[in-house]
């Protein structure tokens, strides 16, 4: 059975030290849970243990042999694969190709066979509850939650003894966890190795063996992950003795609905979604909640003018809208931060102050050039007020943390004098502290009187952040709540699709 030990890990990027002498210890049949908050270390660990960087000391032992992985190739030929929570793959080729790139199957003339690659991986997918047709579509036209389950079945197929596997259940439904979860399990007991690393306490000791918290490139805390409390676990995550403060509660001063800001009635796009009528009031936060496929994101495009529709109107302040483009939609004060941080958010190459002012160039517009000077100082104000950590405004973004550029993100949208602001996900493979800084900028961007949308898989954050909630199921809404009327057991029966009388549909329920 494969074990591998990190002892004494250093890793420096310039004058910043990564890694302090780390020491984590991986044993087939155990799945080691990683903690830490943005920056802790994780990700500069899992580059070492795959062979993307050289550790600057520091000892890798396998079986008790000395190893130095030269490059992720010699990793992937010793057994370590990894998982990314960022999907990276080849957007133009299929799902088939993609799971074998650089592996082909191919006879003596170099030709692929395509057959005897979908025999090989036939078990995996079946196990992850994935059609066989899937493999013949190119992976670019399936959502996040689905190349994730591809990627797992690319790092099955390659029988690999250690399994890492970074945040990923933060963009699968339910349905898809328990799957993975009983992945998990299953490879555990043929006795291979798993990293999972997650921001969800609720997992560890579901998931977990052992855990490993990073704080700052060092290990505070090696726990039995059965035996340790989430207060502990967030007490060293956060590098100090007090738990971080409790999150606010929504229930409490909820503002009183009144007209809705933005309405929509029978919306409807021949493949997504049937029928969407949403009501949101200016305000107040109203949560959009459903399973991967639900429609939910589909929905706040076609507001938002980057997806098309059928059928239906929208209304925004009282006023029959047709958005046909981003562009538009933003004239008329409607923002969208979308779900996938990297591909649709971020300039990664560009700077965090081009970052943070591209939605708002035309105020610093002097005749035919720019205001550099005052961009500059509205950019570093920004970074004050949302505490976005880098050097200076000049700094490349995609340098910065997930939690920093997603600040950075919301910054963008909260500068602007907006009367819908939709947000896909904003809290997705974040930090515990950076979730409660972005939840605090939400709410008060619904105090100010802007009407907030929040789309989220995580049920627990979702639930204490809105004032109402909208459920959709299969491209439809199927309930409606607010306040005490917001439960798990009712949102969940709801977007399942198990019949309680509580979450039948309600398309013509509006909320006062």
């Amino acid at each position: 059975m494969i074990s591998i030990t990190l002892s004494g890990i250093v890793k420096n990027f310039g004058g910043v030290r990564a890694l302090k002498g780390v020491d984590v210890t991986i044993s087939g049949g155990q799945v080691l849970v990683l903690l830490g908050e943005n920056g802790a270390g994780k990700s500069t660990l899992i580059k070492v243990l795959t062979g993307a960087i050289r550790p600057d000391a520091g000892r890798i032992t396998m079986g008790g042999d000395t190893v130095e992985f030269r490059d992720p190739e010699h990793a992937r030929a010793l057994g370590i694969a990894a998982v990314y929570q960022e999907p990276m793959v080849y957007p133009h080729l299929t799902v088939l190709e993609n799971i074998f790139a650089g592996r082909e199957i191919c006879n003596r003339f170099g030709m692929v066979r395509h057959q005897p690659m979908v025999e090989r991986v036939r078990p995996w997918l079946a196990a992850l509850d994935l059609p066989e047709a899937v493999l013949h579509r190119p992976i670019s036209t399936l959502g996040l939650g689905h190349v994730q389950l591809v990627l797992i079945a690319q790092a099955l197929v390659q029988e690999a003894r250690v399994i890492i596997l970074d945040e990923p259940t933060s963009i699968l439904s339910r349905a898809e966890t328990d799957r993975l979860v009983g992945i998990i399990q299953t490879l555990r007991a043929d006795g291979r190795a798993i990293v999972y690393i997650t921001h969800r306490l609720e997992e560890v000791p579901r998931i977990g063996d052992h855990v490993t918290v990073l704080t700052d490139g060092r290990v505070t805390g090696n726990y039995p992950a059965r035996e340790v409390t989430g207060e502990t676990l967030l007490q060293l995550m956060a590098g100090r003795t007090n738990p971080a403060p409790a999150a606010e509660a929504s229930a409490e001063g909820a503002p009183q609905a009144e007209r809705p800001m933005l309405s929509i009635r029978g919306l409807s796009h021949p493949r997504y979604f049937t029928d969407v009528d949403w009501d949101i009031p200016a305000g107040m936060i109203t949560g959009i909640y459903g399973l991967v496929g639900a429609g939910r994101s589909e929905v706040a495009m076609s507001v938002f003018g980057a997806l098309g529709t059928r059928a239906g109107t929208i209304l925004l302040d009282g006023a029959q809208v047709r958005p046909a483009s981003p562009a538009e939609a933003m004239r008329l004060g409607i923002g969208y931060l979308p779900e996938d941080r990297k591909r649709q958010g971020i300039f990664a190459p560009q700077s965090l102050e081009g970052n943070l002012t591209c939605n708002a160039l035309a105020r610093f517009c002097r005749g035919p050039a720019l205001d550099f000077r005052g961009l500059a100082a509205e950019a570093a104000q920004m970074m004050r007020t949302y505490t976005i950590k880098a050097i200076g405004p000049g700094t490349t973004i995609g340098t910065l943390s997930g939690g920093n550029q997603q600040k950075g993100l919301f910054a963008r949208w909260a500068a602007l004098p907006l009367k819908v602001l939709i947000l896909d996900e904003p809290t997705r493979g974040i930090d515990i502290r950076t979730k409660q800084e972005i939840h605090h900028f939400i709410r008060a961007r619904a105090r100010e009187g802007t009407a907030i949308i929040v789309i989220s898989s995580d049920l627990a954050e979702i639930l204490a952040l809105s004032h109402r909630m909208i459920v959709m199921r299969g491209g439809r809404v199927v309930d409606r709540c607010a306040g005490t009327e917001m439960t798990p057991e009712r949102v969940l029966a709801a977007a399942i699709g198990a019949a309680t009388s509580s979450s039948e549909p309600q398309p013509q329920r509006q909320i006062a």
